[in-house]
């Protein structure tokens, strides 16, 4: 009989530390987090409840952003070059969207032996030239 409640006060134990465990392998290779409860508190942006459960019952939550198109969730700490919304984002983390940068897109030029205005036809080859001009290269490259 003592064996017994040995082995019983063994499982009570184990049982009892794995409730007070926050993480859960099955929940957080899903991207989950724990829960305190059963439920999955709002924490600022779209949560979901997994159908996998944690320890003792409690609820698996999945945070699902949803920051409108040009913005990212960022973290407290990290510099948002524009406009902060706290709206769309699970916990502390908030929504940046960038300044829009106004003026001419600088032109990237991809041509190795230059840019001119016309080339010999052997030597016409596909390049990037800002302003019109064409990459005058050899073809046989």
């Amino acid at each position: 009989m003592g064996k017994t409640a040995l082995l019983v006060l063994v499982v009570a134990i184990t049982m009892i530390n794995q409730c007070k465990g926050k993480s859960n392998f099955a929940c957080t290779e899903r991207g989950g987090n724990c829960s305190d409860s059963n439920t999955c508190p709002s924490l600022g942006g779209n949560v979901e409840k997994l159908s996998v459960r944690c320890n003792c019952g409690k609820a698996c939550c999945k945070c699902t952003d949803t920051c409108s198109d040009g913005s990212t969730c960022m973290s407290e700490g990290e510099t948002c070059d524009g406009t902060k919304d706290i709206s769309g984002c699970c916990g502390n983390r908030f929504c940046c969207t960038p300044t829009a940068i106004l003026g001419p897109v600088p032109c990237l030029r991809t041509c190795i032996y230059g840019c001119k205005t016309e080339c010999a036809p052997s030597k016409l080859k596909e390049g990037k030239c800002c302003g019109g001009l064409i990459c005058c290269e050899p073809t046989g490259r």
